[in-house]
C-alpha cells in the first residue's frame, strides 16, 4: 500500500467515525473518495472559477449573493486596481473579505493584506467578517487552519493551501513606517478616504510587487491587486482624485482599472435595510445634507461654484487635534466666547450657537484663532442661555476676555440679564459662589454706577455693514491659516469607538463638520440697489454656527488692529529716537 492509499484510508476512517467536521485536521479539506487526480479537469475547474469568482462563492462555498455583490466579486477578480465606493451598511468589508476567502482557496500560497485608515478597522475585517461570520460556513471552515489570530499586533488567518489573510497597522502618525516591511500579493485598503495619499503611493502599493511562488515557478504573468473601499467623501480628498482616475481609465478601456459606486438605494432593493432606516439617519441632528450625500448617496461633495467659503478653502484649516471642554490648567491663553441667540423650539427653527475661540499671539500682532469648543441648543429660554454662558465664563474658561452676544431680534433682551450678580451652587459640595455683574463694554453709565461690574459683554448688531466687514475678514483668516477648526469627525471616529474620546469630545468634531457645511453654503451677492450682501445658496440650510463664528471674529479683528497700532507706534518711537541720537552725535573730522 503506497503513501497516497494510506492517506485515503485514514481519511475514510475519520469519515466513518463521524469526524468529518474536525476542521483542525489537515485532511478536512481533502476529498474522501477520490483515488486519482484528473489534472486537466482540475485545471479547467480552477481556470473557470478564478475568472468567475462569484460563481465559486455560490456553487462551491454555498454563499448566497445579491446581484450587486456578484458584480463586485467578479470585477475585483479581473481588475488589478479596484475602487469600490458604497454607502454605509451595504457590506463593503464583508464582500471584500469573501473575495479574499475565495482567492485564498483558488490561489495556493496567496498573501492577502488589509490596511485601514482606522487602526481597529483592518482587524475588524478578520475579527467580525471572517471569524465572526464567514468561518461559520462549513465549506470555508474546512479550508482554514484554526485558530484565527486576532491580536493587536498579530491578526491573521491561515489557509490549508498556504494562503494567508493578515491585518496590518499603519500608524499614520509615524508615516506608516511600521507597515513598510510587509509584502502581499493582494492588498485591501479599507476606509481608504482616511489613508494619506503619500502612504498609499510610497508604502502600500509597492507591497504588492512580489509574485506568488507558483507564479514564479511556472513563469505566469500574474500581478498583484490593490482594492480601495470606502464611502464617498469630499472632492478635496485624495480619494476623489483616485476614484476619478480609476473611472476615466476604465471607460477608456483599460481593463486593469475598476470603479464602482453603490448608493443606499441598492441596499434597500437588496433588503439589507429599509427606507425607514435611511429616514432615521437623515433625521439625526448631527446629519448634514453634505454628510448624507457622501455617506449614503455615494456622492463626492464639493462646494458650489458660488460658495464664498468653499471646502477647498476651509478644509486646509481643519487641523486641531483635540477640543477643550474647559481651559487647561495654568493656561495663559486668552479666550473669546461668542453666542448667536435663538429661542424658538418649533420644528425647523434656528439654533442658538456658542463658540469658544482660543487666541494665541503672533509676532506681527495677529492671533492664531482656534475654535476649541462649540455648543448648539434649540428652544432654550434666554435666562437658561445666560446661565450657560455664565458657566462657560466662570467655571470652564475663566481666561475669557470678552463675551459677544447677538443683541438683535430674539437676543435683544439677553445682555441685560447679565447686569446683576449671579450665584452658582456646586451640587457636589453644596458651596455657593457669587459672581459679579457683567455689563456691555460701551456702557459708560453702567461702568460708573454698577459696583464691581465687569465690562466684558459686546452686544452685536449684525446689520449688513457689519456682515460685509467681517465675512471677508473670516475668509482672510482661512486663507492665511490663522483660523483653525477641529479635524474631520471621520478622522477620529476610531478613537471614539476605542474609548479614547468621550461622547462630549466627539460631538465637537461633528459640530465642526456642520460648521464647515454651513460655510460652504454662503455666497456673496448683490441686491437690486447694487449693495453687497451674503446669502445662502440653499435657503433651507441654516447658518447659526457660521454666524456665531463671524461675531466672535469681529472682536479678534479689533484686537489685532489695536496690537498692530501699538507695534507701529513703538517702532516709530524707536526710529525717531535713533534719528535724534544720530543728530546729536558729534562729527569727527580727519586731518
Amino acid at each position: 500500500m503506497d503513501k497516497y492509499e494510506k492517506q485515503l484510508k485514514k481519511e475514510k476512517q475519520l469519515y466513518d467515525k463521524n469526524h468529518s467536521e474536525d476542521f483542525d485536521s489537515t485532511f478536512s479539506n481533502d476529498p474522501i473518495n477520490e483515488a486519482s487526480i484528473d489534472y486537466e479537469a482540475w485545471t479547467e475547474f480552477f481556470s473557470y472559477y478564478r475568472y468567475y469568482i462569484d460563481e465559486f462563492a455560490i456553487n462551491i462555498l454555498h454563499v448566497d449573493l445579491f446581484p450587486f455583490q456578484r458584480v463586485i466579486l467578479r470585477a475585483m477578480g479581473r481588475g488589478q486596481f479596484s475602487c469600490l465606493i458604497a454607502c454605509r451598511g451595504i457590506g463593503k468589508s464583508w464582500i471584500v473579505c469573501l473575495f479574499y476567502v475565495c482567492v485564498s482557496i483558488l490561489y495556493p500560497g496567496l498573501k492577502c493584506g488589509i490596511a485601514s485608515g482606522m487602526s481597529q478597522q483592518s482587524r475588524n475585517v478578520i475579527i467580525q467578517k471572517l471569524k465572526g461570520e464567514l468561518s461559520k460556513n462549513e465549506t470555508i471552515a474546512r479550508e482554514i487552519n484554526f485558530p484565527i489570530r486576532t491580536g493587536a499586533d498579530d491578526c491573521y488567518a491561515e489557509f490549508k493551501g498556504g494562503s494567508e489573510i493578515r491585518a496590518i497597522t499603519l500608524a499614520q502618525d509615524r508615516g506608516g513606517e511600521s507597515a513598510r516591511s510587509w509584502r502581499f500579493h493582494y492588498l485591501l485598503i479599507d476606509e481608504a478616504r482616511l489613508v494619506k495619499d503619500d502612504i498609499i503611493e510610497t508604502i502600500l502599493i509597492p507591497m504588492t510587487k512580489t509574485k506568488r511562488p507558483n507564479a514564479l515557478k511556472w513563469k505566469q504573468n500574474e500581478k498583484g491587486k490593490v482594492i480601495f473601499i470606502s464611502s464617498a467623501y469630499l472632492k478635496t480628498s485624495s480619494l476623489y482624485k483616485r476614484f476619478k482616475y480609476h473611472y476615466e481609465q476604465m471607460i477608456d478601456g483599460n481593463k486593469n482599472y475598476i470603479a464602482m459606486c453603490f448608493p443606499y438605494q441598492v441596499g434597500i432593493q437588496a433588503g439589507l435595510f429599509g427606507e425607514d432606516d435611511i429616514e432615521q439617519e437623515l433625521s439625526k441632528p448631527s446629519m448634514t445634507k453634505d454628510k448624507f450625500a457622501y455617506e449614503y448617496e455615494g456622492i463626492f461633495v464639493g462646494s458650489s461654484g458660488e460658495s464664498y467659503f468653499p471646502y477647498e478653502l476651509t478644509n486646509e484649516c481643519r487641523v486641531l487635534e483635540r477640543p477643550e471642554l474647559e481651559q487647561p490648567k495654568k493656561s495663559n491663553s486668552i479666550y473669546i466666547i461668542t453666542h448667536d441667540v435663538a429661542v424658538s423650539d418649533a420644528k425647523g427653527s434656528d439654533n442658538a450657537c456658542t463658540h469658544v475661540i482660543k487666541l494665541k499671539p503672533r509676532p506681527d500682532g495677529t492671533y492664531l484663532k482656534q475654535i476649541v469648543f462649540t455648543k448648539v441648543v434649540n428652544g432654550m429660554p434666554l435666562n437658561k442661555q445666560r446661565d450657560m454662558l455664565r458657566e462657560l465664563l466662570h467655571l470652564k474658561f475663566p481666561n475669557t476676555d470678552r463675551i459677544l452676544i447677538d443683541a438683535q431680534g430674539a437676543g435683544a433682551g439677553l445682555p441685560s440679564l447679565f447686569y446683576e450678580s449671579w450665584e452658582y451652587r456646586d451640587e457636589r459640595t453644596g458651596k455657593v459662589t457669587e459672581y459679579p455683574p457683567l455689563i456691555q463694554d460701551d456702557d459708560e453709565v453702567g461702568i460708573k454706577t454698577i459696583e464691581g461690574a465687569l465690562p466684558i459683554i459686546r452686544a452685536i448688531h449684525g446689520m449688513n455693514n457689519f456682515v460685509n466687514l467681517y465675512y471677508p475678514y473670516m475668509k482672510a483668516c482661512f486663507e492665511n491659516h490663522t483660523l483653525e477648526l477641529l479635524k474631520q469627525s471621520e478622522e477620529i471616529d476610531s478613537l471614539y469607538k476605542q474609548g479614547q474620546l468621550t461622547l462630549d469630545e466627539y460631538e465637537q468634531y461633528i459640530q465642526h463638520d456642520i460648521l464647515q457645511s454651513e460655510l460652504s453654503n454662503i455666497k456673496q451677492d448683490f441686491t437690486n440697489a447694487e449693495k453687497m450682501t451674503y446669502t445662502r445658496i440653499v435657503k433651507s440650510t441654516k447658518r447659526d454656527r457660521a454666524t456665531s463664528l463671524m461675531y466672535g471674529l469681529s472682536i479678534c479683528c479689533e484686537m489685532e488692529n489695536e496690537n498692530k497700532n501699538k507695534i507701529y507706534k513703538k517702532q516709530t518711537k524707536i526710529n525717531v529716537s535713533s534719528l535724534t541720537a544720530l543728530a546729536r552725535k558729534p562729527k569727527l573730522y580727519s586731518h
